[in-house]
C-alpha cells in the first residue's frame, strides 16, 4: 500500500507540474521524499518545479541531493546547470552540463545551454564548438546560423558572420531574423542601401523587432526621406510604447523638421522612461531655449553640469538663457566658467574625457530566437519526464504559473487563532491540529467545531444573527446553570465573532478564574486583546478633526501607555499557553508577531524558531522569521527561511525572493 501511495503521489505532482500547478506540486513532492527520503525522483521534479518558481538557491540543493543519491542522473546535472547559470555560477553551470552531456551526447537542449552560457562569459570559440556540434545533430536547424553569425560578429569575424547569415537566408528566406541580422551586419559596415534594403525584406515579413523599424528609420534620416522615417519612428513605438530610443530618434527629427512642439514631447516622454539620459535631456534644453522656455532649460543643463562638471556647452546654454532673459551678470559668470574650463583643458581632459553628442542611436542587435530561450527549452525539459495528465488543477489560479511575477505585499503571516470558522488552504503544509483543542472539541461544550487558524473568514448577516441569538441563548443557559467555566469560554468565543471584544475578555477573565489550567482560553484571551490593541490604534490614527487635535493627542498617549500594558498581559498569556502546553507551537508564533511589533527582533526570531522546533512544517514561521532576518540584514538566512516557506507552500514568497534579490 506504501508503495502504492508515494507511485500515486509522484504522478499527481508529476501532473500537477505539467499543468504549471508549481507550488501544489512542490506539496506533493514533499510528501514522497518524506516517506522515502532515498528516492531521487521526488528531489528532482521538486528542483524542476523551483525553477519555474525562481528558486534558484533550493532548486540547486535539491539537485545536490539527487546527485548523491543517484550520480547517474543526466537530469539532475542538467536542471543543477540550469540553476547555476541564473545565479551567474556560470563555470559551475558549464560543468554541470559537461557532465550531462556525457549521459546524453545528443542531447540539443544541453548543448544550446551550455552555449549560452560560455557566450556569457565571453567564451565564444567555446559556443561555436557548441553550435557545430549542434549543426551535426541537427543540420535542418536553420536557426543555428542565426546564432553562429551572432557568435562571429561578436568576434569581430564580420566575413564569417555575413556568411552564416547568408546562409540562414538561403535555408529561410521568409523569416524576418535572417535579414534583420544581415541588415544590422551592413548597418555596421557602412553598407546604407543594402542595410536599408534588407531592413525592408525583414518588415514586409512582419518582424515584431522594434530595432528594425528604428534602424530603418535611422537609414530613411541618412537618405532625406524624413516622412518614411516618421512612419518608422511611429510603428516603432506602436510596437514599443515604452522604447526610450524610437521616442528619442523621433524627437531628434521632428526637432530638425522645426516641429519643435511636439519634439519637446518625445524628448519629455525619454526622460520619463530614463531620467539618466544626458543626450536628450541636453536635446530638451536646447530645444527649451528655441521655445523661450528659459527656466526649464536652466535647469536641464544644471542637472547636465551635475553628472558632467567639465562639459562647456552646458554653461554656453546657461549663459544664452540667463542672457536672453536679462540676466547680464549670471549670463558673465557662466561664460567665465567655461572660459576657464576651455583654459584648463589638458588638465582636465587628463581627469575625465566627457564629450556628449545628441545623434539619431541605433537599437542593439541580435534578437533572441526560439532556439535560444531558455526558459522555454527548460519548461519542454520538464516535460519529457511527465506523463499525460489525467485531470486539470482544482487548485487556484492564483497558485498556478510562475507566481514569483505575480506582485505580494511584504507582510508578515498573521497571528493564528481560535475560532468556529476558517478558509481552507490545500497547499501549505503547517499543522493546524493540536491534541488538547482535538480533545476539547470531542467533549462537544461548545457550539461548534473549534479549529485553529489564520485565514478567518468574513461573516455574512445571516451568521453574524445567529451568533447574537446564540449569545442570547448562552446567557440563559448561564443563569439557570452554576458557573460553568465551559459556557464562559463558548460565549467568549461568539462574542468575538461579532467583535464584541471586552465582553469576550470578561467572559475569559470568569472562565480562567473558574479553571486556573484552561489553555485554551488563555490562548484566546491573548488574541482578543490583542485584536483590541490594534483596533484601538487604528480608531486613533484615522481620527483626523482639527477641531479636537488636542484632546486627540492626550487620547493617544494615554492609549499608548494603555497599550504597552496590554501588551504585557497578552505576552503573560501566551506564556502561560507554553507553561500549561510547551508544543503549542501557535503560541511561540503569536508571540513573535507582537515583538516584531515592538521592534525585538532577535526575540521574536528565537519564537518563531522555537514554533519551527515544534513543527518542522511552520510554513507561517519560516515565512516571518525570512522577512525578519532580511529586515534586520541577514539576508542569506532570510532567503533560504523563505525559500522554505514557499517549499511548504506560500506561494506568495517566490515574488519577494526575486525582489529581494535583485
Amino acid at each position: 500500500m506504501a508503495q502504492w501511495n508515494t507511485e500515486r503521489i509522484l504522478t499527481i505532482g508529476q501532473n500537477a507540474l505539467y499543468f504549471e500547478d508549481y507550488v501544489l506540486s512542490i506539496q506533493y513532492f514533499n510528501q514522497v521524499i518524506k516517506i522515502k527520503p532515498y528516492l531521487a525522483e521526488p528531489y528532482l521534479y521538486r528542483a524542476i518545479a523551483k525553477l519555474q518558481l525562481g528558486d534558484y538557491q533550493s532548486a540547486d540543493q535539491d539537485c545536490t541531493e539527487v546527485i548523491k543519491i543517484n550520480p547517474f542522473m543526466p537530469q539532475a546535472y542538467y536542471a543543477r546547470g540550469f540553476a547555476r547559470r541564473s545565479m551567474e555560477f556560470y563555470n559551475e553551470a558549464i560543468s554541470d552540463f559537461s557532465k550531462a552531456l556525457e549521459f546524453s551526447p545528443n542531447s540539443l537542449y544541453l548543448l544550446m545551454n551550455r552555449m549560452d552560457t560560455r557566450e556569457r562569459i565571453k567564451d565564444y570559440e567555446g559556443a561555436l564548438n557548441d553550435l557545430e556540434t549542434y549543426r551535426r545533430l541537427s543540420p535542418k536547424t536553420t536557426n543555428i546560423y542565426y546564432e553562429k553569425g551572432r557568435l562571429q560578429l561578436s568576434l569581430k569575424d564580420t566575413i564569417g558572420a555575413t556568411l552564416s547569415f547568408d546562409k540562414f537566408l538561403q535555408m529561410d528566406s521568409t523569416s524576418s531574423l535572417g535579414w534583420s541580422a544581415r541588415a544590422f551586419l551592413k548597418m555596421q559596415m557602412k553598407d546604407e542601401n543594402g542595410a536599408l534594403k534588407d531592413y525592408t525584406e525583414a518588415i514586409n515579413r512582419k518582424s515584431t523587432y522594434v530595432g528594425d523599424y528604428i534602424n530603418r528609420g535611422i537609414l530613411n534620416v541618412q537618405k532625406k526621406n524624413y516622412n518614411q522615417a516618421l512612419s518608422d519612428y511611429y510603428s516603432a513605438i506602436k510596437l514599443d510604447k515604452k522604447n526610450d530610443l524610437a521616442y528619442y530618434n523621433r524627437g531628434l527629427l521632428r526637432a530638425n523638421l522645426g516641429d519643435n512642439n511636439n519634439a519637446l514631447t518625445d524628448l519629455q516622454t525619454v526622460l520619463r522612461l530614463d531620467s539618466t539620459n544626458t543626450e536628450a535631456r541636453l536635446s530638451k534644453a536646447m530645444l527649451e531655449i528655441t521655445l523661450k522656455d528659459f527656466k526649464n532649460a536652466i535647469k536641464d543643463f544644471k542637472k547636465i553640469i551635475e553628472k558632467h562638471q567639465y562639459f562647456i556647452p552646458a554653461y554656453h546654454g546657461i549663459a544664452e538663457a540667463n542672457e536672453k532673459m536679462g540676466n547680464k551678470k549670471e549670463a558673465f559668470r557662466f561664460r567665465q566658467l567655461a572660459a576657464n574650463i576651455e583654459a584648463n583643458k589638458d588638465y582636465i581632459q587628463r581627469k575625465e574625457k566627457e564629450n556628449i553628442v545628441t545623434k539619431n542611436k541605433m537599437a542593439d542587435n541580435t534578437q533572441k530566437t526560439s532556439a535560444s530561450n531558455k526558459a522555454e527549452m527548460f519548461n519542454r525539459f520538464a516535460a519529457q519526464n511527465i506523463e499525460d495528465a489525467e485531470t486539470e488543477s482544482k487548485y487556484s489560479e492564483a497558485t498556478r504559473g510562475a507566481v514569483q511575477d505575480k506582485y505580494t505585499d511584504i507582510i508578515n503571516e498573521k497571528n493564528f487563532v481560535l475560532t468556529y470558522y476558517a478558509k481552507t488552504d490545500e497547499i501549505r503544509r503547517t499543522n493546524c491540529y493540536h491534541p488538547i483543542v482535538d480533545q476539547y472539541n470531542k467533549e462537544k461544550k461548545l457550539s461548534s467545531i473549534l479549529k485553529i487558524t489564520n485565514n478567518e473568514l468574513a461573516l455574512t448577516a445571516d451568521m453574524i444573527n445567529s451568533h447574537f441569538e446564540a449569545i442570547n441563548n448562552i446567557s440563559t443557559q448561564l443563569i439557570k446553570d452554576n458557573p460553568n467555566p465551559d459556557i464562559y469560554f463558548n460565549r467568549a468565543l461568539e462574542f468575538a465573532l461579532v467583535q464584541d471584544f471586552n465582553s469576550a475578555i470578561e467572559d475569559l477573565n470568569k472562565a480562567i478564574e473558574l479553571r486556573p489550567n484552561f489553555m485554551p482560553a488563555y490562548f484566546c484571551r491573548a488574541n482578543i486583546r490583542n485584536k483590541l490593541v490594534e483596533y484601538i490604534k487604528t480608531t486613533i490614527d484615522n481620527t483626523t478633526s482639527e477641531s479636537k487635535e488636542k484632546r486627540i493627542s492626550e487620547k493617544k498617549i494615554s492609549a499608548e501607555k494603555q497599550a504597552g500594558f496590554d501588551v504585557e498581559m497578552i505576552m503573560r498569556d501566551y506564556e502561560k499557553v507554553n507553561e500549561l502546553s510547551p508544543d503549542f507551537s501557535f503560541s511561540y508564533f503569536n508571540k513573535a508577531n507582537i515583538l516584531c511589533t515592538q521592534k525585538d527582533f532577535r526575540t521574536a526570531i528565537s519564537n518563531y524558531s522555537r514554533a519551527i522546533e515544534v513543527d518542522p512544517d511552520f510554513a507561517e514561521a519560516y515565512f516571518n522569521r525570512g522577512l525578519t532576518h532580511v529586515f534586520i540584514g541577514e539576508e542569506a538566512k532570510g532567503l533560504t527561511d523563505l525559500s522554505k516557506a514557499g517549499e511548504l507552500g506560500i506561494y506568495k514568497v517566490y515574488n519577494l525572493i526575486q525582489r529581494f534579490k535583485k
